[in-house]
């Protein structure tokens, strides 16, 4: 069977797309369906390179001529060699290092401050929208527990300030910067008028 699909151009270019659309279907199954370093999705993408390889050489072969089933067993364990050593020198090193930079950035959320967007209790979790510079970042929030008085709710609207981050949970207490508690004070440059 092996040697009829590698023999015929047409069946080459049918596998070549099979590979594809399986590699596309199982990109789901790539967490599940793993060798730590090689999951199905790479299986099938190597299959499809090896197709692509075998039919570029058949190409350049006489008429009646095909590649071996030996040579196209070389290339497909070839080809999956480097999908290997790709993930392992490549990919994982890069997805270990993006998953550490999002972890530090939200350590980075202590001591700024963000709104409730949803509300707090002092049992449950609610959400915060923290200003980042130019971005704006939803996260999970609890009430931070300090010596002072127990607060029991911090309700939606209110101004909060990041004080602790812990398993990606923002840990806040209600907080009024000086330029808010300024904008809140009477006037007093015209109390003279009113006496």
């Amino acid at each position: 069977m092996i040697e009829t699909i590698l023999a015929n151009q047409t069946y080459m270019q049918l596998a070549f797309v099979t590979c594809l659309i399986l590699a596309l279907l199982t990109l789901p199954l790539r967490d599940i369906v793993t060798i730590g370093f090689f999951d199905i999705s790479d299986l099938f993408v190597s299959f499809m390179i090896s197709v692509f390889i075998g039919y570029m050489i058949n190409e350049g072969m006489p008429a009646n001529a095909a590649i071996s089933v030996g040579l196209f067993a070389l290339i497909v364990v070839t080809v999956v060699t480097c999908v290997v050593l790709l993930n392992i020198f490549v990919i994982i090193p890069f997805r270990s290092r993006s998953e550490n930079s999002s972890a530090t950035s939200i350590r980075q959320l202590e001591g700024k401050e963000g709104t409730v967007s949803i509300s707090i209790t002092a049992d449950g979790v609610g959400e915060v929208l923290v200003y980042t510079g130019f971005t704006k970042i939803n996260k999970m929030a609890k009430i931070y527990e300090s010596g002072n008085e127990p607060i029991a709710f911090i309700e939606q609207g209110t101004n909060v300030l990041v004080m602790d981050v812990k398993d990606s949970i923002l840990y806040v207490i209600p907080y009024t910067n000086s330029i808010q508690a300024t904008n809140k004070q009477e006037p007093t440059w015209n109390s003279k008028n009113k006496k």
